[in-house]
């Protein structure tokens, strides 16, 4: 049964999200380099969401529109590659996909790991998106400006401040113990 029910952002997020998942098997997450046959791609993304071969097609061609592909033919076959300007919104896709695997497979170590940050005023808008980002990728508000996460995710805060170009405003806690874990460990389900 395919899923009708999606919205075009949906498709792109799905095959933004399968070539983030090739760049970690590749284990290439830091420098994307992808040269990966589009059917595989394509094939790739049924398999995850079921999503219709048209609908793929479509989105294929709009992240190539928007710069984040390139669409190259060599020999009988067609590959997708990533476009310079395409390499950060995949890293995106791919510390979402380490963490979510992290968090799936990784045993709880009894220790929590922040990132506290200091963004000043005046640049609220970046502020506010490192927030609504590591809402995204799964982190625990624990105050406004310090977010948990339950696993080791040293490698992946590098990328985020790559990401947000908010190195100066980050920093990286590893903690033993906090006050107030139990609401922590209830949004991770670690009880």
């Amino acid at each position: 049964m395919k899923n009708s029910k999606l919205k075009s952002g949906d498709v792109v997020e799905s095959i933004l999200e399968t070539i983030a998942d090739v760049l970690i098997d590749l284990g290439g997450y830091y420098k994307p380099r992808l040269n990966i046959i589009i059917g595989k791609l394509i094939k790739a993304v049924i398999n995850k969401r079921r999503i219709d071969k048209k609908k793929i097609h479509r989105a294929i061609k709009i992240l190539e529109k928007k710069e984040i592909i390139v669409i190259k033919k060599i020999g009988e076959q067609v590959f997708v590659q990533l476009h310079d300007k395409g390499k950060s919104t995949v890293l995106k896709y791919s510390v979402k996909s380490l963490l979510n695997f992290k968090k799936a497979k990784m045993k709880w170590q009894k220790k929590w790991y922040l990132v506290l940050f200091d963004v000043p005023e005046i640049q609220r808008n970046k502020r506010d998106y490192l927030r609504r980002f590591l809402l995204k990728l799964g982190f625990y508000p624990y105050q406004k400006s310090v977010y948990l996460f339950p696993y080791e995710c040293e490698k992946e805060i590098r990328l985020i401040k790559k990401i947000v170009e908010g190195s100066k405003y980050m920093s990286y806690i590893v903690a033993e113990k906090i006050e107030n874990e139990k609401l922590a460990k209830i949004f991770f389900k670690l009880t």
